[in-house]
């Protein structure tokens, strides 16, 4: 199965090339965005253009979210993204927190938002594709 949008949302230069490179050496998805926080991230997603795209497509969009990020992180993000009337247009989207945090209480927050399929530490690696993949069809 091959994703056809990737979104990673990351404050951080070097992780976003990172998981760019990791996605398309694997070859992943057919196209991967990136922003650099939670605001330039909704600004994307509500472009009327994109959620034509999203409805017509045929696998789910997957965001790869980092937590800790200026502007708006992404606990801020995924309460936005979650509220917004947008969402109904993005029923099918799956978010993966990559993050450097290990703490336990954000493993049990990242539980209140049904999009969100797993939280996985940072970086992103070609072994944690299968383990998004298999999340993803669940």
């Amino acid at each position: 199965m091959k994703i056809e949008k990737v979104m990673c949302v990351d404050d951080d230069p070097i992780a976003l090339l990172l998981s760019k490179l990791v996605l398309s050496k694997a070859e992943f998805s057919s196209q991967v965005i990136t922003a650099a926080n939670g605001e330039i991230a909704i600004e994307y997603l509500e472009r009327p253009a994109v959620i034509e795209e999203n409805q017509n497509s045929k696998t789910p969009l997957v965001i790869l979210l980092d937590l800790n990020m200026p502007v708006m992180d992404g606990w801020e993000f995924l309460e936005q993204f979650s509220a917004t009337l947008y969402r109904q247009y993005y029923e099918t989207t799956k978010v993966i927190l990559l993050s450097s945090s290990i703490d336990p209480n954000d493993i049990e927050r990242s539980k209140e938002f049904s999009m969100v399929v797993d939280f996985l530490p940072k970086p992103l690696t070609k072994e944690m594709l299968q383990i998004i993949l298999n999340r993803i069809k669940e």
